[in-house]
C-alpha cells in the first residue's frame, strides 16, 4: 500500500484528512542506531524487517540505505554478503547531481574505501589496492581527505611513491619531489593550484623544467600562479618574447600590465588577443580599464563586442548607463538584469536608481557615485523595503507535513531528511516557493544549519524576492554563542555573521583553505589535532576575539576589518582605500576577488538590515 496516505473521518465531520506516514525512516534509524552501539546482530535484525515491510522506502529504493546495510555485514566479518550490498549501493545524492562541475560523489568515495578495506581483509590485495589508487585525487577537496590519507598510508605499503605524494601534501616536504614522476607532479600542481597554495605550484613547475621547455598548458598554469602572488615583473619579463598567435600567454601578459596599473600596455596587449575563448575576457577586462579611468563610451563598445553575456558584463553595462546618466538604455537593461540576477549584490543599488528614474527624482544618479560600503547599507535598506511579502500558507495539509519532517529531523540524521525531501513520498515540489520554506525550516528546526545553508544556495534566486524570506538567506545560526561573544568583545553581531556566513557558511566542521570551524580560525593559530576549534560556542569565542584585534587595529572601520579577517594583512595594503575605510570597487583588479569584496560588503549590509 502506498505509505503516505491514511484515510479516516473526524467523528461528526465529513471531511477527509491524512498523515505522512514516517515509520520506514524510524525503522531504518532504529537498524543505525544499533549499528554504532556496536551490537550488529540487533542491527541486522532490524535491516532484514525494514527490507521486508517498507520495500517502497526511498532509503531503500534509492540504493542509500543498501550501503549501512553492506556496513553491517561488513563489521559482522560477513565480506561476501557486504561486498554484494556495496556492489548495489549506488546511491547519487541530489547535491551531486546539482553540481556544475563534477569531482566526488562522496558516498561512493566512502564506499570504495570500505570495499578496499574488505578485499584486504580477504587478502585480496590487488582488488584493494585498485580501489584504494581511486582515492588519491589531483584536486583538492577537505572532505575526502581523511580517506585519502588513509589509502595513501596503505598504499606505500607496496608503493614508495605514495609515501612520497603523503609527505608533500600532508607534511610540506617537497624535497621528496624529485623521486616523483611527471605525471604524478602535474597532478599535485593542480591539487596545490586549487587548494591556492600558489607558492607550491610554482615550485613544482620550476623544479620540473624551465619556463622555455615548458608546454603551452604549463605555461599558461605557471604564469597564473605569477600573477596570483603579484609577481607582474616577472611574468612581463617571461612573456617579452612570445609568438603573437600565442592568445593565452599574450591575456596573462595584459593581466600582468593591468596588476601593474600601465592600463595603456594592458590595453594594448588584450586588443591582440586572438583566442576565440578569450576575446570575450579580453574585451570585458578592456571595458573595465576605461570604465576605471573613466572613459565610459569606450568602456562600452568593447563591452558591446562581447559574444556571450553574463552577470560580470551586465552589471558593467549597467553601471556604464549610470556613469552616462542613460536613462533609456538603463530601464531597458535593468529590466532585464532584475529577472536574471535577482539575486546580485548591486540589485538593490539598481533598483534605487530605477525607481528615481520612473518617479521624476532630481538627481537619480547621484547615488550610485558613492563608494561601496556607505552605498551598500544605504541602498539594501531601501530594497528591502521595496520587496514585497511572501504568503506563507498555514493549512491542515502544512501542518501535518512538517510534523512528518520533525519527526524525521529528530532523529538526528540530516541525510535521513535530506532523503526525505528528495523523495516523491512527501508530495513536496522544490519549484514553489512554498515548498521550499517547508523543506528549509525542516532543517533549521532540526538543527542542520550547515545543510539547511547548502539548500539556501539553490532556493535563494526566489527567496531574494520577498522581504520575509531574507532571513534565510542571511540566518542568524548560533545566535546563543553569538550573542555571549558579541557581549564579551563589543562587536557588532553582523560582524560575526558575516564572517561565519563567508568563511564556512554555517559548517561547523569546515576544515578548507587552511581554515578551521564556523569563523574559520586560521590553522597555524590551532594546535595540531585541537578538537575544541570545532566546537561552535569555542570556535566562535576565539574567531571573535581574533575579530576584535583586527578591528581595533582598524579604528572600528568595518569593511578593513572583514577583508583583514578573512584575506589577511597583505591583501589589504594592496588595496586602495579611501581615509575613511571604504572602498571604490573599479580599483579592483581581478573580477573574482572584486565580485568576493562586493559580496562580504552586501553580506554585512543585509544582516545589518534585516536584524537592526
Amino acid at each position: 500500500m502506498k505509505f503516505i496516505y491514511m484515510f479516516m473521518f473526524l467523528i461528526g465531520v465529513g471531511i477527509n484528512s491524512f498523515s505522512y506516514n514516517v515509520d520506514d525512516y524510524i525503522f531504518f534509524n532504529k537498524a543505525l542506531v544499533e549499528n554504532k552501539k556496536g551490537d550488529y546482530k540487533k542491527s541486522l535484525f532490524f535491516y532484514e524487517i525494514y527490507q521486508n515491510n517498507f520495500s517502497y522506502s526511498y532509503p531503500l529504493t534509492s540504493n542509500y540505505a543498501k550501503y549501512y546495510i553492506a556496513k553491517n555485514y561488513m563489521d559482522m566479518k560477513k565480506y561476501d554478503e557486504a561486498l554484494l550490498f556495496f556492489s548495489r549501493a549506488v546511491y547519487v545524492p541530489e547535491s551531486y547531481v546539482k553540481q556544475e562541475f563534477k569531482k566526488t560523489n562522496y558516498f561512493q568515495y566512502r564506499r570504495d574505501y570500505l570495499v578496499a578495506e574488505i578485499y584486504l581483509k580477504k587478502n585480496s590485495k590487488e582488488e584493494a589496492y585498485e580501489y584504494l589508487t581511486r582515492l588519491v585525487t589531483n584536486y583538492y577537496d577537505p572532505e575526502l581527505e581523511p580517506y585519502e590519507k588513509k589509502a595513501l598510508t596503505i598504499l606505500q605499503k607496496s608503493n614508495i611513491k605514495y609515501r612520497y605524494i603523503y609527505e608533500i601534501k600532508y607534511q610540506d616536504n617537497l624535497s621528496v619531489l624529485k623521486k616523483l614522476d611527471k605525471s604524478t607532479q602535474l597532478e599535485l600542481v593542480n591539487y596545490f593550484y586549487e587548494k591556492k597554495e600558489y607558492e607550491k605550484v610554482v615550485f613544482i613547475l620550476e623544479k620540473m623544467s624551465s619556463y622555455d621547455e615548458k608546454p603551452l598548458e604549463l605555461k599558461v598554469r605557471y604564469l597564473e600562479s605569477l600573477l596570483k602572488l603579484d609577481e607582474n615583473k616577472k611574468v612581463l619579463e617571461l612573456t617579452k618574447a612570445m609568438p603573437e598567435n600565442e592568445g593565452k600567454l599574450v591575456f596573462l601578459r595584459a593581466l600582468a600590465y593591468e596588476q601593474s596599473k600601465d592600463y595603456s600596455r594592458a590595453i594594448f596587449n588584450y586588443e591582440k588577443v586572438q583566442d576565440i575563448e578569450l576575446e570575450n575576457r579580453a574585451n570585458f577586462r578592456i571595458g573595465r580599464i576605461y570604465y576605471k579611468i573613466e572613459e565610459y563610451i569606450k568602456a562600452r563598445t568593447f563591452l558591446d563586442k562581447t559574444t556571450r553575456k553574463n552577470e560580470y558584463i551586465d552589471s558593467l553595462l549597467l553601471d556604464i548607463y549610470i556613469k552616462l546618466e542613460n536613462k533609456k538604455k538603463f530601464i531597458f537593461y535593468y529590466e532585464e538584469f532584475k529577472n536574471k540576477y535577482p539575486e546580485n549584490p548591486k540589485m538593490g543599488l539598481y533598483y534605487m536608481v530605477y525607481t528615481k528614474l520612473i518617479n521624476g527624482a532630481r538627481d537619480p544618479w547621484k547615488m550610485a557615485n558613492y563608494n561601496v560600503f556607505f552605498a551598500s547599507n544605504y541602498v539594501v535598506r531601501n530594497y528591502i523595503e521595496s520587496l514585497e511579502e511572501f504568503n506563507i500558507k498555514n493549512s491542515y495539509k502544512e501542518g501535518v507535513l512538517k510534523e512528518a519532517l520533525t519527526q524525521i529531523g529528530e532523529l538526528k540524521n540530516p541525510e535521513l531528511l535530506d532523503l526525505a525531501v528528495q523523495s516523491s513520498n512527501f508530495d513536496l515540489d522544490s519549484e514553489t516557493t512554498q515548498d521550499k520554506v517547508t523543506i528549509m525550516n525542516s532543517f533549521i528546526v532540526s538543527g542542520f544549519y550547515k545543510e539547511s545553508f547548502k539548500k539556501m544556495q539553490y532556493y535563494k534566486k526566489d527567496f531574494y524576492r520577498y522581504k520575509n524570506l531574507l532571513h534565510y538567506v542571511y540566518p542568524k545560526y548560533y545566535r546563543e554563542e553569538v550573542q555571549k561573544a558579541r557581549q564579551k568583545y563589543l562587536l557588532p553581531q553582523s560582524l560575526i555573521y558575516t564572517i561565519m556566513y563567508i568563511e564556512s557558511g554555517f559548517d561547523n566542521e569546515n576544515n578548507k583553505f587552511e581554515r578551521v570551524g564556523l569563523m574559520g580560525i586560521p590553522k597555524h593559530l590551532i594546535k595540531e589535532n585541537d578538537e575544541r576549534y570545532y566546537n561552535p560556542e569555542k570556535n566562535i569565542e576565539i574567531g571573535t576575539s581574533l575579530l576584535k584585534k583586527i578591528y581595533d587595529k582598524n579604528n572600528g572601520m568595518v569593511l578593513k576589518t572583514l577583508i583583514e579577517y578573512i584575506y589577511g594583512p597583505k591583501v589589504i595594503k594592496s588595496l586602495n582605500f579611501e581615509l575613511d575605510g571604504d572602498l571604490k570597487l573599479e580599483t579592483i583588479v581581478d573580477e573574482k576577488f572584486q565580485k568576493d569584496v562586493e559580496e562580504i560588503v552586501y553580506t554585512y549590509a543585509f544582516y545589518s538590515a534585516i536584524y537592526n
